[in-house]
């Protein structure tokens, strides 16, 4: 701990160096005028003057000490005959404290020790109120950006809910089917990478989850996996989706809105129905891929993006290549490791497993209890061939989950009915389905579609999507 001793007789600064050096690193000032600039050294923690000295008191050093040094502890030595000077030092403030002469070397020492404590204290305080007041100033251009981020993120909210849920779920895919098996050892070796990853299949194969998947076992997990649906957002809206747009962009712009590269930055993004994204936007977004770098609408800054970009689609790109709907260079871009999602028909061996899972799912969810499968239930259920594949199965088992009376899960003359004609197949298309299911959860929650125990609740999707999908179904109330 550095000291200053200022006293104008050349003596006391002698006795006071050689009596404290071994505990204290000594500088010493017979000039008042001296010793203000030694003082500016942030290493000197105190300071001790003499009160008497020619041409400037130690009470005037020490007020004008305190003006350029704040943190400084400053001692002052005095006579008997001092009192007033005691008086008024007390009256200035921020003196340590005063030392009557001649001075006790243990309690000067102590003194001394003390009055570098405060120092170190109050220079903590210093810098402690300088973050803060730093922290301060960043949480309000945090909180002004939050702000602007709030909307994007409500936007964002059941989707990050549902990314949530399927990172804690233990049974992410389900299946031990050689065909099954195959694609979890691809996805295992394909997390480990950077690199994008397109999931080719059929319709309801569940490409979603690998995707989720895939994600849960890369270096990105603990950040956000973002989806984009480019076959269920109008065209006019994708590039307001993915790119955001700044306030006044258009019309009904009032705030700017992060898109989805923006908001999954660190993470993954996951372009689902990759094959439905019209011609215009393939170029932007192979330009983006590159670059990893955009411009919001309406804006002129560069934002840098660090994205994992997973492509799923059920149509077959290298024929839309050749008919111009889809863009090579894009392909090989999204292309660069490609899983082939197994149907259901193909793994039929793990019907038993799905079945027992979405039962599972089933009764946790609505309370009711289905013990067990019969053998002919599960008999039924794999003598079919599922062209819709496992989302197909999980809607029949729902299905048969509401209208099983016992505790076994029995599908009657209904599942035939849906499925076959006597003069051979006649599968309902999942369209048909789709609509069927919806409607018989809007009879249930008696039209209800928003809020707790709504349909949207119940079928686990945004209730503006819930809106839309009636609207393009046609489905109306007196349905």
């Amino acid at each position: 701990m550095k000291i200053l001793y200022v006293d104008d007789e050349p003596s006391n600064l002698l006795t006071f160096r050689v009596s404290f050096r071994k505990w204290f690193e000594i500088v010493v000032s017979s000039d008042p005028l001296e010793a203000l600039k030694l003082a500016e050294d942030p290493g000197v923690m105190v300071c001790i003057t003499d009160q008497r000295m020619p041409g400037m008191t130690g009470l005037e050093l020490a007020e004008a000490i305190m003006k350029i040094r704040l943190d400084i502890s400053i001692i002052i030595l005095t006579g008997y005959a001092d009192q007033d000077v005691m008086m008024e030092a007390i009256n200035l403030g921020g003196i340590f404290r005063y030392v009557m002469k001649p001075w006790n070397f243990e309690e000067l020492k102590q003194t001394i020790t003390n009055a570098g404590e405060t120092c170190r204290l109050r220079k903590e305080n210093t810098n402690l109120v300088e973050r803060l007041t730093k922290q301060n100033h960043d949480l309000n251009r945090a909180y002004n950006e939050i702000v602007v981020l709030q909307k994007a993120l409500q936007e964002e909210n059941v989707m990050l809910k549902e990314d949530l849920s399927q990172l804690s779920s233990p049974d992410l895919i389900v299946g031990k089917s050689k065909a099954i098996s195959k694609v979890l050892k691809e996805i295992t070796h394909t997390a480990r990478s950077d690199a994008p990853v397109l999931l080719l299949g059929e319709t309801g194969t569940g490409k979603e989850l690998f995707a989720r998947m895939v994600h849960r076992l890369s270096k990105r997990k603990e950040q956000v996996m973002v989806s984009l649906n480019c076959s269920a957002i109008p065209e006019s809206l994708i590039e307001s989706e993915l790119f955001g747009y700044e306030k006044g962009a258009f019309s009904g712009a009032l705030n700017r809105k992060y898109g989805k590269f923006e908001v999954a930055n660190g993470g993954t993004l996951f372009f689902d129905e990759v094959g439905e994204l019209p011609l215009h936007l393939q170029s932007k977004l192979l330009r983006v891929l590159q670059e990893m770098e955009f411009e919001r609408l309406g804006g002129n800054d560069i934002v840098k993006t660090d994205v994992r970009i997973i492509s799923a689609t059920n149509r077959n790109i290298e024929r839309a290549m050749t008919n111009g709907s889809f863009r090579s260079d894009l392909f090989y871009r999204i292309n660069v490791l490609p899983i082939v999602i197994p149907p259901l028909r193909e793994r039929m061996e793990d019907i038993p497993l799905l079945v027992n899972h979405f039962v599972a799912q089933l009764n946790r969810k609505t309370g009711k209890v289905i013990e067990m499968v019969p053998k002919e239930t599960l008999d039924r259920l794999m003598k079919y061939q599922w062209p819709g594949n496992v989302r197909e199965l999980s809607n029949i088992v729902e299905r048969a989950h509401v209208l099983s009376e016992g505790s076994k899960l029995m599908v009657g003359d209904w599942f035939q009915n849906a499925i076959c004609k006597e003069d051979g197949w006649a599968v309902k298309s999942l369209e048909e389905m789709e609509r069927d299911h919806i409607l018989k959860v809007l009879k249930k929650t008696q039209w209800k579609i928003r809020g707790a125990n709504g349909a949207a609740d119940f079928l686990e999707i945004n209730p503006s999507t819930l809106d839309s999908k009636i609207k393009k179904l046609g489905i109306k109330r007196s349905d």
